[in-house]
């Protein structure tokens, strides 16, 4: 190549070099671009002095770390980022709350998003924070799953809360087609068995209290809605098999009162004390519809088991029906003079539910609005209520009462319950259960059947070295148990040896008064065949006259000794049960002591795995 042609390659190559950099954008950073936006629009109320919902946007790592309700900017999402809502005037709190940021200043944001946070000309982008999973489910999908029902798989057992004393219970749901109930409290979800009422496990609710939860319809899911009042509030959602958190939407500045996830789950609906009804798409976590048409806080929320309806009731006794795909108002449905307490859709969705502060349950028709019935239920408020699997409803309310009902409104089952105030229930999965929480947080488990008591649920579990420590202590009460059934049975034993004993002693007197009575009648056959050749043979007449006497003594003799004898059956009889259940007793109790033994195992097992995954972690910090 000449010296010419070197040249004019390398001025291309430089000239090429600069337009293929003029060409690039210029990227937007928080130091640059960002913060003076920020500074002449936002920083009077967000800065260290006056956070005003706890979000300081001074500094980039302020920014980044957000505010009450966690994370507010979501990398690579502009649209699914609060703060980028909020600027937008999309969501609630509007920023600033008095007009836009003009179209320039909201496009430099969106872009700084997009292109990861830089904090500088020098930084590295952050990786995106979209959700993780695209929860959408096929057509034929929907319900019931194939196999065996959704169970929780390999959940923490070591609580993420121990209270120092129980509370109310927010919130109580049953899988659809499981043996399980989750129960809602401060920043944890408690699981259990329904059918042998053992504790599964645990879920983390960092955020606060959980408000609502519900499975999605084919159980595979759990959604948990809440917060901190006033402060933040969110609906998260988990894969209960995994036991992992796959999809976070609805960062608001309250807490969630009331969600659910569509039966396709597609879509997330939540409700709270903004008066808003806002549906998210799982997709990606946007907001999708936002409805104004509660006037006081939304209180229940719920989607048609088709997944053709939404419903929405407030604290003001306002109750709509929406079209879930579209998002439009279908009807009003007026009728509640107190707060909507709970929404309950029929298996079928040709109809639903509302409880009321007012003390009524109102059955609704879901393709025209019509009212069907409505049913005094509890005198001074209904606090909750469910359809079960096969159409009966369950009820609570300040009657202090849980009832079950019929299709046609009346009662059918009354449960036993001695608590206070009973403000959440649900049927279980099959319909033959019912799952209730009382005010001082007490949770009951009742056979449908009867209506009777069949066990309780701790709703602030025990932790897992308390657990320990109670298993050690029944092992040795257990112990004492066995020692003193031992004894009884024992003694029971002894008792059976001493009635036997006696009975036999009985039956060998009856078999010697039975001889001598058949050989005083042969004595008296021979008298009075003496007597009958002889007459007036005096001896034969005297000894005939005694034996005749003798005879009816040992007679009334052998009806005592049977009398004694059938008292000495009754004693065998009773000595042998006794003796019966007190060797049942020691099985009883061996069985326990063996049972326990397992127990104690099992939670130093987990109890020990637990510390040494503490272990691991504190080496890795």
């Amino acid at each position: 190549m000449t010296a010419a042609r070197m040249m004019f390659a390398g001025v291309s190559s430089v000239l090429l070099l600069g337009v293929a950099c003029a060409s690039e954008p210029k990227k937007v950073t928080y130091e640059d671009d960002v913060l003076p936006i920020f500074r002449n629009n936002c920083l009077k109320c967000h800065n260290p002095d006056k956070q005003k919902g706890d979000l300081d946007l001074t500094s980039f790592s302020a920014a980044i770390k957000g505010g009450g309700s966690g994370t507010t900017i979501n990398a690579g999402d502009p649209d699914g980022s609060a703060l980028f809502k909020s600027i937008t005037h999309a969501d609630e709190p509007t920023m600033p709350p008095n007009a836009k940021l003009p179209d320039r200043d909201i496009d430099t944001i969106r872009r700084w998003i997009e292109g990861g946070l830089l904090q500088g000309a020098g930084s590295k982008a952050i990786a995106a924070n979209r959700p993780a999973v695209d929860l959408s489910l096929k057509a034929g999908s929907v319900g019931r799953p194939d196999g065996p029902p959704p169970m929780p798989g390999a959940l923490p057992l070591e609580p993420l809360v121990r209270a120092p004393r129980t509370s109310a219970l927010t919130a109580i749901a049953s899988s659809p087609w499981a043996p399980v109930v989750a129960l809602a409290g401060a920043k944890q979800i408690v699981f259990y068995h329904t059918s042998d009422l053992d504790f599964i496990g645990v879920l983390p609710f960092a955020e606060g209290v959980a408000c609502d939860v519900k499975f999605s319809r084919n159980g595979k899911l759990l959604l948990a809605s809440g917060g901190r009042g006033g402060q933040s509030g969110l609906v998260a959602v988990w894969d209960i098999a995994r036991g992992e958190r796959v999809i976070t939407v609805g960062d608001q500045f309250d807490s969630v009162l009331a969600a659910d996830i569509s039966p396709d789950q597609q879509w997330i609906a939540l409700g709270g004390p903004d008066r808003l009804l806002k549906i998210y798409a799982t997709k990606d976590g946007t907001l999708e519809h936002k409805k104004k048409k509660h006037t006081e806080w939304v209180t229940a929320v719920e989607f048609s088991p088709d997944g053709k309806y939404l419903a929405s009731g407030d604290r003001n006794g306002g109750l709509v029906l929406w079209e879930a795909e579209s998002g439009q108002e279908m009807f009003t449905l007026p009728g509640h003079k107190g707060g909507i307490t709970a929404i309950s859709w029929r298996s079928d969705s040709a109809l639903f539910l509302s409880a009321s502060e007012d003390g009524t349950v109102k059955w609704w028709k879901a393709s025209d609005g019509s009212p069907l019935r409505s049913i005094t239920a509890h005198a001074g408020g209904v606090l909750s209520a469910r359809f079960g699997p096969d159409g009966r409803i369950v009820s609570s309310g300040r009657d202090n009462k849980v009832q079950i009902w019929d299709a046609a409104g009346k009662v059918v089952r009354t449960m036993a319950f001695n608590g206070e105030l009973p403000n959440r229930v649900t049927f279980a999965d099959d319909g033959t259960r019912v799952i209730g929480s009382d005010w001082k947080g007490a949770v009951y488990v009742w056979e449908v059947k009867t209506g009777k008591v069949l066990g309780e649920l701790a709703a602030n579990p025990p932790t897992l070295a308390e657990r320990v420590q109670h298993w050690s202590d029944q092992l040795s009460t257990l112990k004492q148990e066995i020692v003193a059934a031992g004894v009884a049975r024992s003694r029971a034993d002894a008792e059976v040896v001493a009635a036997q004993v006696a009975a036999e002693r009985i039956r060998k007197s009856i078999t010697e008064v039975n001889r001598t009575i058949a050989q005083k009648n042969d004595e008296i056959r021979r008298h009075a065949a003496q007597l009958a050749v002889m007459a007036d043979d005096a001896a034969a007449q005297s000894d005939l006259k005694a034996a005749r006497a003798e005879s009816v003594a040992l007679k009334a003799r052998s009806v005592a000794l049977e009398q004694e004898a059938a008292a000495a059956g009754k004693a065998l009889a009773a000595a042998r049960k006794q003796a019966g259940e007190a060797q049942a007793a020691v099985g009883t109790a061996t069985a326990k002591l063996e049972a326990a033994k397992a127990s104690l195992s099992k939670w130093q097992s987990a109890l020990q795995t637990a510390k040494s995954a503490e272990r691991g972690k504190v080496s890795l910090r």
